[in-house]
Protein backbone atom coordinates (compact mmCIF):
# COMPACT_ATOMS: atom_id res chain seq x y z
CA UNK A 1 0.00 0.00 0.00
CA UNK A 2 2.84 2.36 0.87
CA UNK A 3 4.49 1.88 -2.54
CA UNK A 4 1.23 2.59 -4.37
CA UNK A 5 0.78 5.83 -2.42
CA UNK A 6 4.34 6.93 -3.32
CA UNK A 7 3.72 6.23 -7.03
CA UNK A 8 0.50 8.28 -6.92
CA UNK A 9 2.33 11.18 -5.28
CA UNK A 10 5.07 11.08 -7.97
CA UNK A 11 2.48 11.03 -10.78
CA UNK A 12 0.70 14.04 -9.26
CA UNK A 13 3.99 16.01 -9.07
CA UNK A 14 4.78 15.08 -12.69
CA UNK A 15 1.39 16.20 -13.86
CA UNK A 16 1.79 19.50 -12.02
CA UNK A 17 5.20 19.96 -13.66
CA UNK A 18 3.76 19.32 -17.09
CA UNK A 19 0.96 21.78 -16.42
CA UNK A 20 3.45 24.51 -15.41
CA UNK A 21 5.72 23.87 -18.44
CA UNK A 22 8.57 22.26 -16.45
CA UNK A 23 12.28 22.92 -16.91
CA UNK A 24 12.22 21.91 -20.57
CA UNK A 25 9.96 24.82 -21.49
CA UNK A 26 12.24 27.25 -19.67
CA UNK A 27 15.28 25.98 -21.58
CA UNK A 28 13.46 26.31 -24.89
CA UNK A 29 12.48 29.89 -24.06
CA UNK A 30 16.07 30.78 -23.12
CA UNK A 31 17.43 29.27 -26.34
CA UNK A 32 14.85 31.16 -28.40
CA UNK A 33 15.73 34.44 -26.69
CA UNK A 34 19.44 33.84 -27.33
CA UNK A 35 18.83 33.17 -31.02
CA UNK A 36 16.69 36.28 -31.45
CA UNK A 37 19.19 38.51 -29.63
CA UNK A 38 22.11 37.17 -31.67
CA UNK A 39 20.26 37.79 -34.94
CA UNK A 40 19.50 41.34 -33.89
CA UNK A 41 23.15 41.89 -32.99
CA UNK A 42 24.28 40.62 -36.40
CA UNK A 43 21.95 42.99 -38.19
CA UNK A 44 22.95 45.90 -36.01
CA UNK A 45 26.72 45.63 -36.13
CA UNK A 46 27.11 44.53 -39.75
CA UNK A 47 29.43 41.63 -39.10
CA UNK A 48 30.58 41.51 -42.71
CA UNK A 49 32.52 44.69 -42.17
CA UNK A 50 33.74 43.53 -38.79
CA UNK A 51 35.52 40.56 -40.34
CA UNK A 52 37.53 42.97 -42.47
CA UNK A 53 38.33 45.39 -39.66
CA UNK A 54 38.54 43.57 -36.33
CA UNK A 55 42.01 42.12 -36.22
CA UNK A 56 42.27 40.26 -32.95
CA UNK A 57 42.42 36.81 -34.52
CA UNK A 58 44.95 37.88 -37.14
CA UNK A 59 48.58 36.95 -36.75
CA UNK A 60 50.49 39.71 -35.00
CA UNK A 61 47.41 41.80 -34.17
CA UNK A 62 47.83 41.32 -30.42
CA UNK A 63 51.16 43.15 -30.55
CA UNK A 64 50.64 46.94 -30.81
CA UNK A 65 52.23 48.36 -33.95
CA UNK A 66 54.01 51.50 -32.84
CA UNK A 67 56.75 53.57 -34.44
CA UNK A 68 60.09 53.46 -32.67
CA UNK A 69 61.51 56.85 -31.79
CA UNK A 70 65.11 55.66 -31.53
CA UNK A 71 67.72 57.46 -33.61
CA UNK A 72 68.43 55.71 -36.89
CA UNK A 73 71.71 53.80 -36.83
CA UNK A 74 73.98 54.44 -39.84
CA UNK A 75 74.31 50.68 -40.38
CA UNK A 76 70.56 49.95 -40.25
CA UNK A 77 69.11 48.05 -43.17
CA UNK A 78 66.48 49.83 -45.30
CA UNK A 79 63.06 48.22 -45.10
CA UNK A 80 61.71 46.94 -48.40
CA UNK A 81 58.20 45.74 -47.47
CA UNK A 82 55.46 48.32 -47.05
CA UNK A 83 51.67 48.72 -47.16
CA UNK A 84 50.44 52.27 -47.75
CA UNK A 85 46.68 52.76 -47.50
CA UNK A 86 46.11 55.55 -50.03
CA UNK A 87 43.24 57.68 -48.74
CA UNK A 88 41.35 60.11 -50.97
CA UNK A 89 42.39 63.79 -51.10
CA UNK A 90 44.76 63.55 -48.11
CA UNK A 91 48.03 64.30 -49.88
CA UNK A 92 48.44 60.59 -50.55
CA UNK A 93 49.59 61.14 -54.16
CA UNK A 94 52.67 62.98 -52.87
CA UNK A 95 53.58 60.05 -50.61
CA UNK A 96 52.80 57.58 -53.38
CA UNK A 97 55.28 59.30 -55.72
CA UNK A 98 58.00 58.90 -53.07
CA UNK A 99 57.22 55.19 -52.72
CA UNK A 100 57.01 54.60 -56.48
CA UNK A 101 60.40 56.22 -57.02
CA UNK A 102 61.97 54.08 -54.31
CA UNK A 103 60.43 50.89 -55.70
CA UNK A 104 61.54 51.79 -59.23
CA UNK A 105 65.10 52.63 -58.19
CA UNK A 106 65.50 49.42 -56.14
CA UNK A 107 63.61 47.05 -58.49
CA UNK A 108 60.89 46.28 -55.95
CA UNK A 109 57.56 44.81 -57.01
CA UNK A 110 54.40 46.92 -56.62
CA UNK A 111 50.83 45.59 -56.58
CA UNK A 112 49.36 47.11 -59.74
CA UNK A 113 45.79 47.03 -61.09
CA UNK A 114 45.45 45.81 -64.66
CA UNK A 115 43.81 49.12 -65.54
CA UNK A 116 42.98 52.30 -63.66
CA UNK A 117 44.25 53.22 -60.20
CA UNK A 118 42.13 51.01 -57.91
CA UNK A 119 42.99 47.56 -56.61
CA UNK A 120 39.35 46.84 -55.76
CA UNK A 121 35.95 47.37 -57.31
CA UNK A 122 33.57 48.50 -54.58
CA UNK A 123 31.01 49.67 -57.15
CA UNK A 124 30.06 46.02 -57.71
CA UNK A 125 30.69 44.96 -54.11
CA UNK A 126 34.19 43.51 -54.62
CA UNK A 127 36.96 43.99 -52.11
CA UNK A 128 40.63 43.91 -53.09
CA UNK A 129 41.07 41.35 -55.87
CA UNK A 130 43.48 38.83 -54.31
CA UNK A 131 43.23 36.14 -56.99
CA UNK A 132 43.53 38.57 -59.88
CA UNK A 133 46.54 40.31 -58.33
CA UNK A 134 48.31 37.00 -57.68
CA UNK A 135 47.68 35.86 -61.25
CA UNK A 136 48.38 39.30 -62.71
CA UNK A 137 50.89 39.67 -65.57
CA UNK A 138 52.70 42.17 -63.34
CA UNK A 139 52.95 39.82 -60.33
CA UNK A 140 56.22 38.23 -59.15
CA UNK A 141 56.43 34.41 -59.15
CA UNK A 142 55.84 34.26 -55.39
CA UNK A 143 52.58 36.21 -55.62
CA UNK A 144 53.86 38.49 -52.82
CA UNK A 145 54.52 42.18 -53.44
CA UNK A 146 57.12 44.40 -51.79
CA UNK A 147 54.85 47.47 -51.92
CA UNK A 148 51.06 47.88 -51.95
CA UNK A 149 50.48 51.61 -52.44
CA UNK A 150 47.46 52.09 -54.75
CA UNK A 151 43.89 52.98 -53.86
CA UNK A 152 41.96 50.26 -52.06
CA UNK A 153 39.58 50.03 -49.16
CA UNK A 154 41.13 48.55 -46.03
CA UNK A 155 40.78 44.79 -45.85
CA UNK A 156 43.59 43.51 -43.64
CA UNK A 157 43.10 39.80 -44.27
CA UNK A 158 43.14 40.25 -48.05
CA UNK A 159 46.15 42.60 -48.01
CA UNK A 160 48.14 40.18 -45.86
CA UNK A 161 47.71 37.52 -48.54
CA UNK A 162 49.50 39.78 -51.03
CA UNK A 163 52.27 41.23 -48.85
CA UNK A 164 55.02 40.00 -46.56
CA UNK A 165 54.54 39.40 -42.84
CA UNK A 166 57.13 42.02 -41.84
CA UNK A 167 55.56 44.78 -43.95
CA UNK A 168 55.35 48.27 -42.48
CA UNK A 169 51.79 49.65 -42.47
CA UNK A 170 51.37 53.38 -43.13
CA UNK A 171 48.49 55.69 -44.04
CA UNK A 172 47.70 59.41 -44.03
CA UNK A 173 44.84 61.60 -42.74
CA UNK A 174 43.78 65.20 -43.28
CA UNK A 175 41.41 67.74 -41.75
CA UNK A 176 37.91 66.43 -42.70
CA UNK A 177 36.37 69.69 -43.94
CA UNK A 178 39.34 70.22 -46.30
CA UNK A 179 39.00 66.62 -47.53
CA UNK A 180 35.32 67.05 -48.39
CA UNK A 181 35.86 70.43 -50.08
CA UNK A 182 38.75 69.12 -52.17
CA UNK A 183 36.89 65.94 -53.10
CA UNK A 184 33.75 67.91 -54.06
CA UNK A 185 35.61 70.06 -56.60
CA UNK A 186 38.10 67.47 -57.87
CA UNK A 187 35.44 64.87 -58.70
CA UNK A 188 32.78 67.42 -59.73
CA UNK A 189 30.24 66.24 -57.18
CA UNK A 190 27.87 69.17 -57.83
CA UNK A 191 25.97 66.96 -60.28
CA UNK A 192 25.82 64.08 -57.80
CA UNK A 193 24.55 66.22 -54.91
CA UNK A 194 22.45 68.47 -57.12
CA UNK A 195 23.97 71.66 -55.67
CA UNK A 196 27.05 73.82 -55.87
CA UNK A 197 29.47 73.70 -52.96
CA UNK A 198 28.26 76.95 -51.39
CA UNK A 199 24.63 75.91 -51.83
CA UNK A 200 25.40 72.54 -50.25
CA UNK A 201 26.99 74.16 -47.21
CA UNK A 202 24.02 76.52 -46.97
CA UNK A 203 21.66 73.53 -46.89
CA UNK A 204 23.76 71.73 -44.30
CA UNK A 205 23.57 74.76 -42.03
CA UNK A 206 19.88 73.99 -41.56
CA UNK A 207 18.55 77.08 -43.23
CA UNK A 208 14.78 77.15 -42.62
CA UNK A 209 14.03 78.13 -46.23
CA UNK A 210 16.10 75.22 -47.64
CA UNK A 211 14.94 71.68 -48.06
CA UNK A 212 15.41 69.29 -45.14
CA UNK A 213 17.47 66.94 -47.27
CA UNK A 214 19.39 67.25 -50.49
CA UNK A 215 20.07 64.77 -53.26
CA UNK A 216 22.24 61.73 -52.37
CA UNK A 217 23.10 63.05 -48.91
CA UNK A 218 23.84 59.57 -47.54
CA UNK A 219 24.87 57.90 -50.80
CA UNK A 220 28.30 57.50 -52.38
CA UNK A 221 29.40 58.62 -55.80
CA UNK A 222 30.47 55.55 -57.82
CA UNK A 223 29.91 53.56 -54.64
CA UNK A 224 33.11 55.07 -53.22
CA UNK A 225 33.06 58.83 -52.57
CA UNK A 226 30.94 60.67 -50.01
CA UNK A 227 30.72 61.87 -46.41
CA UNK A 228 33.17 60.54 -43.80
CA UNK A 229 35.51 59.58 -46.63
CA UNK A 230 38.60 58.84 -44.50
CA UNK A 231 36.71 56.54 -42.14
CA UNK A 232 35.14 54.76 -45.10
CA UNK A 233 38.56 54.24 -46.69
CA UNK A 234 39.67 52.71 -43.38
CA UNK A 235 37.06 49.96 -43.78
CA UNK A 236 34.03 51.16 -41.81
CA UNK A 237 30.53 51.28 -43.27
CA UNK A 238 28.08 54.12 -42.76
CA UNK A 239 26.13 52.02 -40.21
CA UNK A 240 29.28 51.48 -38.13
CA UNK A 241 30.07 55.20 -38.01
CA UNK A 242 26.79 56.03 -36.27
CA UNK A 243 27.61 53.90 -33.22
CA UNK A 244 29.92 55.61 -30.76
CA UNK A 245 31.20 52.49 -29.02
CA UNK A 246 31.91 50.66 -32.28
CA UNK A 247 33.70 53.68 -33.74
CA UNK A 248 35.99 53.97 -30.71
CA UNK A 249 36.82 50.29 -30.82
CA UNK A 250 37.56 50.50 -34.55
CA UNK A 251 39.87 53.48 -34.06
CA UNK A 252 41.81 51.61 -31.38
CA UNK A 253 42.20 48.61 -33.67
CA UNK A 254 43.35 50.86 -36.51
CA UNK A 255 45.96 52.31 -34.16
CA UNK A 256 47.24 48.79 -33.57
CA UNK A 257 47.21 48.03 -37.30
CA UNK A 258 49.32 50.92 -38.60
CA UNK A 259 52.89 51.56 -37.57
CA UNK A 260 52.58 55.23 -38.53
CA UNK A 261 49.69 57.50 -39.51
CA UNK A 262 50.90 60.62 -41.32
CA UNK A 263 49.18 64.03 -41.20
CA UNK A 264 48.81 65.96 -44.45
CA UNK A 265 48.99 69.40 -42.80
CA UNK A 266 52.42 68.45 -41.43
CA UNK A 267 53.86 66.85 -44.54
CA UNK A 268 57.53 67.61 -43.90
CA UNK A 269 57.41 66.17 -40.39
CA UNK A 270 55.56 63.15 -41.78
CA UNK A 271 58.28 62.55 -44.37
CA UNK A 272 60.96 62.75 -41.67
CA UNK A 273 59.20 60.14 -39.53
CA UNK A 274 58.65 57.94 -42.58
CA UNK A 275 62.32 58.19 -43.51
CA UNK A 276 63.50 57.08 -40.08
CA UNK A 277 60.86 54.37 -39.86
CA UNK A 278 62.00 52.88 -43.18
CA UNK A 279 65.71 53.66 -42.64
CA UNK A 280 65.95 55.51 -45.97
CA UNK A 281 68.12 58.42 -47.07
CA UNK A 282 67.02 62.04 -47.19
CA UNK A 283 67.12 62.02 -50.99
CA UNK A 284 64.63 59.13 -51.04
CA UNK A 285 61.88 61.18 -49.39
CA UNK A 286 62.28 64.44 -51.32
CA UNK A 287 58.83 65.17 -52.72
CA UNK A 288 57.01 67.76 -54.78
CA UNK A 289 53.34 68.33 -54.08
CA UNK A 290 51.23 66.18 -56.39
CA UNK A 291 47.56 66.60 -57.38
CA UNK A 292 47.44 70.01 -55.70
CA UNK A 293 44.80 72.32 -57.11
CA UNK A 294 45.68 75.78 -58.31
CA UNK A 295 44.78 78.59 -55.93
CA UNK A 296 42.12 80.03 -58.22
CA UNK A 297 40.16 76.75 -58.09
CA UNK A 298 40.01 76.54 -54.30
CA UNK A 299 37.07 77.41 -52.07
CA UNK A 300 38.24 79.18 -48.94
CA UNK A 301 36.09 78.11 -46.00
CA UNK A 302 34.92 80.35 -43.21
CA UNK A 303 34.99 79.15 -39.62
CA UNK A 304 31.23 78.64 -39.71
CA UNK A 305 31.49 76.57 -42.90
CA UNK A 306 34.23 74.44 -41.36
CA UNK A 307 32.03 73.70 -38.35
CA UNK A 308 29.14 72.78 -40.66
CA UNK A 309 31.25 70.35 -42.68
CA UNK A 310 32.75 68.85 -39.53
CA UNK A 311 29.26 68.14 -38.24
CA UNK A 312 28.44 66.50 -41.59
CA UNK A 313 31.63 64.37 -41.35
CA UNK A 314 31.52 63.69 -37.61
CA UNK A 315 33.16 60.24 -37.79
CA UNK A 316 36.13 61.63 -39.73
CA UNK A 317 36.54 64.38 -37.14
CA UNK A 318 36.91 61.85 -34.32
CA UNK A 319 39.31 59.68 -36.28
CA UNK A 320 41.41 62.69 -37.34
CA UNK A 321 41.57 64.07 -33.80
CA UNK A 322 42.77 60.73 -32.45
CA UNK A 323 45.56 60.23 -34.99
CA UNK A 324 46.61 63.87 -34.87
CA UNK A 325 47.16 63.44 -31.13
CA UNK A 326 49.09 60.23 -31.81
CA UNK A 327 51.24 62.09 -34.35
CA UNK A 328 52.08 64.74 -31.73
CA UNK A 329 53.23 61.99 -29.39
CA UNK A 330 55.45 60.53 -32.11
CA UNK A 331 57.04 63.94 -32.66
CA UNK A 332 57.56 64.39 -28.92
CA UNK A 333 59.24 61.00 -28.72
CA UNK A 334 61.38 61.87 -31.74
CA UNK A 335 62.40 65.19 -30.18
CA UNK A 336 61.15 68.67 -31.07
CA UNK A 337 64.61 70.13 -31.59
CA UNK A 338 65.73 67.15 -33.63
CA UNK A 339 62.57 67.36 -35.72
CA UNK A 340 63.18 71.05 -36.52
CA UNK A 341 66.70 70.25 -37.69
CA UNK A 342 65.49 67.38 -39.86
CA UNK A 343 62.69 69.47 -41.42
CA UNK A 344 65.09 72.32 -42.20
CA UNK A 345 67.54 69.92 -43.83
CA UNK A 346 64.75 68.31 -45.88
CA UNK A 347 63.53 71.68 -47.15
CA UNK A 348 67.06 72.69 -48.13
CA UNK A 349 67.42 69.43 -50.02
CA UNK A 350 64.10 70.07 -51.81
CA UNK A 351 65.20 73.59 -52.82
CA UNK A 352 68.47 72.18 -54.11
CA UNK A 353 66.68 69.58 -56.20
CA UNK A 354 64.27 72.23 -57.50
CA UNK A 355 67.19 74.32 -58.81
CA UNK A 356 69.20 71.39 -60.18
CA UNK A 357 66.19 70.01 -62.05
CA UNK A 358 65.12 73.45 -63.25
CA UNK A 359 61.55 72.83 -62.19
CA UNK A 360 58.86 75.33 -63.10
CA UNK A 361 55.11 75.31 -62.70
CA UNK A 362 53.35 75.15 -66.02
CA UNK A 363 49.93 74.79 -67.61
CA UNK A 364 50.32 71.52 -69.50
CA UNK A 365 46.67 71.58 -70.59
CA UNK A 366 45.29 74.51 -72.56
CA UNK A 367 41.86 75.98 -71.99
CA UNK A 368 40.62 74.43 -75.25
CA UNK A 369 41.42 70.93 -73.95
CA UNK A 370 40.31 71.63 -70.38
CA UNK A 371 36.96 69.87 -70.85
CA UNK A 372 38.77 66.71 -72.02
CA UNK A 373 41.41 66.64 -69.29
CA UNK A 374 39.86 68.65 -66.48
CA UNK A 375 41.78 66.93 -63.68
CA UNK A 376 45.18 67.93 -65.07
CA UNK A 377 43.87 71.39 -65.89
CA UNK A 378 42.86 72.06 -62.29
CA UNK A 379 46.04 70.84 -60.58
CA UNK A 380 49.59 72.22 -60.57
CA UNK A 381 51.90 70.71 -63.19
CA UNK A 382 55.70 70.89 -63.36
CA UNK A 383 58.15 71.17 -66.24
CA UNK A 384 61.75 69.95 -66.08
CA UNK A 385 64.66 71.91 -67.60
CA UNK A 386 67.74 69.81 -66.94
CA UNK A 387 70.84 69.19 -69.06
CA UNK A 388 72.67 67.01 -66.56
CA UNK A 389 73.52 63.35 -66.66
CA UNK A 390 71.05 60.69 -67.75
CA UNK A 391 70.61 59.53 -64.16
CA UNK A 392 69.83 63.05 -62.98
CA UNK A 393 67.38 63.62 -65.83
CA UNK A 394 65.58 60.38 -64.96
CA UNK A 395 65.43 61.39 -61.30
CA UNK A 396 63.99 64.82 -62.13
CA UNK A 397 61.43 63.39 -64.56
CA UNK A 398 60.26 60.74 -62.09
CA UNK A 399 60.02 63.39 -59.38
CA UNK A 400 57.20 65.17 -61.22
CA UNK A 401 55.71 62.17 -63.02
CA UNK A 402 51.97 61.76 -62.44
CA UNK A 403 50.55 58.71 -60.70
CA UNK A 404 48.90 57.43 -63.89
CA UNK A 405 52.10 57.71 -65.92
CA UNK A 406 54.22 56.12 -63.20
CA UNK A 407 51.77 53.25 -62.83
CA UNK A 408 52.00 52.55 -66.56
CA UNK A 409 55.77 52.65 -66.38
CA UNK A 410 55.83 50.12 -63.54
CA UNK A 411 53.35 47.89 -65.37
CA UNK A 412 55.64 47.64 -68.37
CA UNK A 413 58.74 47.19 -66.20
CA UNK A 414 57.28 44.40 -64.08
CA UNK A 415 55.73 42.64 -67.07
CA UNK A 416 59.08 42.62 -68.85
CA UNK A 417 60.91 41.52 -65.72
CA UNK A 418 58.66 38.69 -64.56
CA UNK A 419 57.40 37.35 -67.91
CA UNK A 420 59.69 38.35 -70.78
CA UNK A 421 63.32 39.44 -71.05
CA UNK A 422 62.77 40.88 -74.51
CA UNK A 423 60.82 43.83 -75.82
CA UNK A 424 57.08 43.52 -75.90
CA UNK A 425 56.09 42.00 -79.28
CA UNK A 426 52.45 43.03 -78.83
CA UNK A 427 50.92 46.45 -78.72
CA UNK A 428 49.35 46.10 -75.27
CA UNK A 429 46.97 48.75 -73.99
CA UNK A 430 49.00 49.40 -70.83
CA UNK A 431 52.40 49.66 -72.55
CA UNK A 432 54.19 52.97 -72.89
CA UNK A 433 53.92 54.64 -76.32
CA UNK A 434 57.14 54.49 -78.32
CA UNK A 435 58.89 57.74 -79.36
CA UNK A 436 58.64 56.74 -83.03
CA UNK A 437 54.88 56.55 -82.83
CA UNK A 438 54.73 60.03 -81.33
CA UNK A 439 56.95 61.48 -84.06
CA UNK A 440 54.80 59.89 -86.76
CA UNK A 441 51.67 61.35 -85.25
CA UNK A 442 53.28 64.77 -85.11
CA UNK A 443 54.51 64.55 -88.71
CA UNK A 444 51.04 63.56 -89.92
CA UNK A 445 49.44 66.43 -88.04
CA UNK A 446 52.02 68.88 -89.38
CA UNK A 447 51.54 67.65 -92.96
CA UNK A 448 47.76 67.98 -92.63
CA UNK A 449 48.05 71.51 -91.25
CA UNK A 450 50.47 72.48 -94.06
CA UNK A 451 48.10 71.07 -96.64
CA UNK A 452 45.25 73.10 -95.25
CA UNK A 453 47.34 76.29 -95.33
CA UNK A 454 48.28 75.65 -98.94
CA UNK A 455 44.64 75.10 -99.87
CA UNK A 456 43.58 78.33 -98.19
CA UNK A 457 46.34 80.25 -99.91
CA UNK A 458 45.40 78.75 -103.28
CA UNK A 459 41.75 79.72 -102.76
CA UNK A 460 42.70 83.32 -101.99
CA UNK A 461 44.98 83.55 -105.03
CA UNK A 462 42.30 82.02 -107.26
CA UNK A 463 39.80 84.66 -106.26
CA UNK A 464 42.23 87.50 -106.89
CA UNK A 465 42.93 86.42 -110.50
CA UNK A 466 40.57 86.37 -113.50
CA UNK A 467 38.73 83.08 -114.08
CA UNK A 468 40.83 82.10 -117.11
CA UNK A 469 44.14 82.66 -115.32
CA UNK A 470 44.71 79.79 -112.96
CA UNK A 471 47.23 79.73 -110.19
CA UNK A 472 50.51 78.29 -111.30
CA UNK A 473 51.10 75.07 -109.52
CA UNK A 474 51.84 71.47 -109.95
CA UNK A 475 51.11 68.22 -108.23
CA UNK A 476 54.07 66.22 -107.04
CA UNK A 477 53.19 62.53 -106.98
CA UNK A 478 55.06 59.92 -104.98
CA UNK A 479 54.61 56.24 -104.37
CA UNK A 480 52.48 56.77 -101.26
CA UNK A 481 51.15 60.33 -101.01
CA UNK A 482 50.36 63.36 -103.14
CA UNK A 483 51.23 66.85 -101.93
CA UNK A 484 50.01 70.15 -103.34
CA UNK A 485 52.94 72.48 -104.00
CA UNK A 486 52.76 76.16 -104.95
CA UNK A 487 55.52 77.89 -106.93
Amino acid sequence: MGRKKEQKVIKKKGSRGQENGGPTMMVKMLVLLCVVSSMALVLQLNLTNQQNLMLRNIKGADEPRMWSAQRAIPTCRPRRHLVFLKTHKCGSSTIQNVLMRYADANNLSVALPYSGQYLDDVAVGQSIKVRELKASPFAPPTGKYHFLIHHTRLNVRAIQQLTYDDSVWVTIVREPSAVFESMFHYYHLHKFYGATFDHLVWKLEGNPTSKAKFKNANNRYMGRLGRNQITWDMGLDDLDMRQESLLKEAINILDQTFHLVLVAERMDESLVLLRHLMCWTEEDVVAMARNVRKDRYRSYLSEHSVNTLEHFNAADVKLYAYFKDRFDKHVEAFGRGRMEEEVTSLREMRDKVWKECGLKETNSVSKRRAHKDMERYLVVQYKVHNNGSTRQQKYCTDLVRSSIEYTQKLRWKQYSRFHFNINNPWNLTWSLPSPKRKSRIKSRRSSVSKGRRYQQRAWRLAHHHPPKEKVKGRVLASSTTEKFHLD
